[in-house]
């Protein structure tokens, strides 16, 4: 019930439906069937259908040998994330289930500032962001690789898409919508919304923030920003207070700067 009810918040605050009832009874978790409205305004009933489980995924050196880029998902584990792999096409495949998990993950990782080491087939952390790499000095599953979703082995994952979601400002939390409907994507019901498609979708949301205000710029060149940007609201701020007028509330963010 509790994953179900964050993958409703997800949804909602992507914009991605605008109507749901959920049954009043307690039918088995993730395996439930809710009634929606589909995004055109017909009702349709889906089974939401969990991945089966991917024991390979639980071997350490998976995410430095297993394969990424060998199909229409576009991805290298060499150097930074290029243009080509953030292009709106790209990222629609991550939502689509047209791409591994290993994929999504080496994609985040890059736009993050890790780095791979061919020789030494480890990820390093020469580029991360700041606040990001003081809580992960290696990168951190953001998908769940293992599909294995009890809480001992799913937790570290969970936490870590969490983490990453918070670090998405208020304005580009519908980044989906914006760039992949004209694309013709139309969005998922809440039954579809298991762990795994949830956490693409949250993937593909922070890729696309990145690509649109941090991809490009040196970290100097965004800590400036990010210090400009700072000064212009509080001075916005005391405008309003000095006016008699009630301070305006926004979400936390909690940046990877």
């Amino acid at each position: 019930m509790r994953l179900l009810y964050q993958a409703l918040g997800v949804l909602v605050a992507l914009g991605l439906t605008k109507a749901f009832t959920v049954p009043s009874r307690r039918p088995t978790p993730l395996r439930r069937q809710v009634r929606l409205f589909a995004s055109e305004g017909t009702e349709k009933k889906v089974q939401s259908k969990l991945l089966d489980p991917f024991p390979a995924a639980a071997d350490p050196m998976w995410s430095v040998r297993g394969p990424v880029g060998e199909g229409d998902f576009i991805v290298s584990r060499e150097g930074g994330p290029t243009a080509e792999e953030l292009t709106n096409e790209n990222i629609l495949r991550i939502v689509m289930i047209e791409s591994s998990d290993l994929e999504v993950n080496t994609l985040v990782w890059k736009c993050l500032g890790y780095r791979f080491d061919t020789e030494a087939e480890t990820w390093n952390a020469p580029d991360v962001f700041p606040k990001w790499r003081e809580k992960y000095p290696s990168p951190p599953d953001f998908v769940g690789m293992q599909r294995i979703y009890s809480k001992d082995v799913d937790q570290p994952s969970l936490r870590a898409n969490q983490a990453l979601v918070r670090s998405i400002p208020v304005d580009f939390k519908q980044s989906l919508k914006t760039h992949l409907k004209p694309l013709g994507f139309r969005g998922f019901q809440f039954a579809e919304l298991v762990p795994n498609k949830t956490r693409r979708a949250q993937c593909a949301n922070w890729l696309l923030y990145y690509r649109e205000e941090l991809f490009g710029f040196t970290l100097e060149e965004l800590m400036e920003r990010k210090r400009q940007r700072q000064e212009a609201e509080a001075a916005a701020e005391a405008a309003k207070v000095a006016a008699g007028e009630e301070p305006e509330w926004k979400p936390p963010v909690k940046e990877v700067l």
